[in-house]
């Protein structure tokens, strides 16, 4: 290379060097760069004009070419590394192979996510030098990764109190560590507790314009919406209801013959005394204006709702229901509902799972064919083929008429007497209360069926899903004879198999 080339090149780095430099401090481009750019590119070409046969004579070289092929595999490999990376970040993928999917968000967050429309801000607040802040800030952030997995709309930033003073006055805090708020088209929510059903309720607070209420009826002897302690009550269900921010209130229709006009849906649950008929007026006069009813009724007792279910095409048997096993006997426990409609809006999600919904006696439910005019009619929650129904608990010898039966059934339509243009009703009828008992309500889906019916008949699809489920043990029962298998097989010879490895190993070496 010539020494004017030489020269020249090292005008070009200087003007680069001098461009990157004062890039970088001023933070912005001004139009004396160009000059620094332009003088770079005519001192480089004028350089290579000026020593063009060198180069020619450089890059037809052999050493030079497998030189250049070496490179660009190198600009290869890493170019591939690089979009393999970026396709990692934008497009992260995880799957979850735990027995409990306890890894996994559940489906009504996921609902949740899918329906933002815009972004949703979430606030972490910290004190730097607080016990445990650091554990606390990498858990959270695990926690929403998850979240933000499913959706690009949610946006994290991370506060500390001290330093962004401003921030913590404008959201209220003075003092502690890891408070959260979500913010979504300018409703705000906080979050004390860190895990996701506190997420995922802050979640539906912000979305949601306005929360639903659901009026429970009174003075018929229904299960207790109160009682918290005994096996029959319904505190459990309502602390359910109100964590998915329903408003849960009660009326009387004995003192109030009329359904409140704010009343999302009914739900009367296990009445033992009978409705008068006054008050059954009542609960149509509701559906003809398109009302939404949940209604689970024990056998032997209708309690004088008998008018409506007759009228929407519905006939409670009131017999008893049981499960057996092949036909060989009565399975002694819960009669198990693994019929499942793939249609209905509560429902759909259980089709084709394992799990079941676990009652105490329900009783049979047959729909009218053809269904009333007006009015759809469909099976929601069915039995296997191998149950019968009984005239009663106490009478469980003889032959039965093999299942599958109605336990749940579903009704919508204009209600007979209802005014043109209203919308049409919906009620939900199920051939027991029981499943939603405190003692009941956590086993199989017996939870996740009435939450879905609620949410179902007060339009709040989203909230439909199948709740996380809690962590199973895996136990291992063997007998006497297994575990003799099992030393006698693996534990006992297994070492003295190694033993013998090494022997004939040692003795080889010596012998070579």
């Amino acid at each position: 290379m010539s020494r004017l080339g030489k020269v020249l090149f090292l005008f070009a780095g200087l003007s680069l060097i001098t461009f990157a430099i004062g890039r970088s401090v001023l933070g912005s481009w001004i139009p004396f760069f160009w000059a620094l750019v332009g003088l770079t590119v005519f001192f480089t070409g004028v350089a290579v004009f000026i020593d063009r046969k060198f180069f020619v004579e450089i890059f037809s070289m052999k050493t030079t070419k497998h030189g250049m092929n070496m490179g660009a595999m190198v600009v290869l490999v890493i170019a591939l590394l690089s979009v393999v990376n970026y396709l990692g970040v934008k497009k992260n993928k995880t799957w979850d192979f735990s027995t409990a999917q306890r890894n996994s968000l559940s489906d009504q967050s996921v609902q949740l996510l899918k329906g933002l429309g815009d972004d949703l801000r979430v606030s972490y607040f910290y004190k730097k030098g607080d016990r445990g802040n650091e554990e606390t800030r990498r858990e959270f952030r695990e926690l929403i990764k998850k979240y933000q997995d499913q959706t690009d709309k949610i946006k994290l930033d991370f506060y500390e109190v001290n330093e962004a003073r401003t921030k913590a006055e404008e959201y209220g805090v003075t003092k502690g560590s890891g408070v959260v708020f979500l913010e979504y088209k300018g409703k705000r929510n906080r979050i004390e507790k860190i895990d996701e059903q506190e997420i995922t309720q802050a979640l539906i607070k912000v979305t949601r314009e306005k929360n639903k209420t659901i009026y429970f009826t009174v003075g018929h002897q229904e299960n207790d919406l109160d009682d918290g302690k005994e096996a029959l009550g319904l505190n459990r269900f309502k602390l359910m209801i109100e964590n998915n921010s329903f408003n849960v209130k009660t009326f009387n229709p004995t003192t109030q013959p009329q359904v409140p006009d704010d009343a999302d849906a009914v739900a009367i649950i296990g009445p033992r005394k009978a409705f008068l008929d006054y008050e059954v007026k009542a609960i149509e006069e509701y559906l003809k204006k398109g009302g939404q009813v949940l209604l689970a009724l024990e056998p032997k007792n209708t309690a004088g709702l008998e008018k409506i279910l007759e009228t929407v095409g519905v006939s409670p048997q009131n017999n008893f229901i049981k499960s057996s096993f092949m036909g060989l006997g009565f399975i002694d426990g819960p009669t198990v509902g693994d019929g499942f409609s793939s249609t209905h809006s509560a429902t759909k999600v259980f089709s084709g799972r394992r799990e079941v919904v676990q009652m105490e006696w329900p009783m049979e439910l047959k729909l009218a064919s053809p269904a009333p005019s007006g009015i759809t009619l469909e099976a929601i929650l069915r039995t296997s083929a191998q149950s019968a129904a009984l005239p009663s608990p106490q009478v469980v010898e003889g032959k039965f008429a093999p299942g599958p039966y109605n336990i749940g059934v579903a009704a919508q339509g204009k209600y007979p007497g209802s005014v043109d243009g209203k919308k049409d009703f919906s009620l939900i009828v199920y051939g027991d209360s029981e499943f939603m008992v405190n003692s009941l309500l956590y086993l199989g889906l017996n939870r996740d069926l009435a939450l879905n019916s609620i949410s179902a008949l007060a339009g709040e699809d989203n909230l439909i899903s199948i709740t996380p489920r809690e962590i199973d043990k895996t136990e291992i029962s063997m007998t006497s004879v297994k575990q003799s298998i099992f030393f006698f097989g693996i534990v006992l010879p297994l070492p003295l198999l190694m033993a013998l490895s090494s022997v004939v190993l040692w003795v080889r070496r010596r012998s070579a």
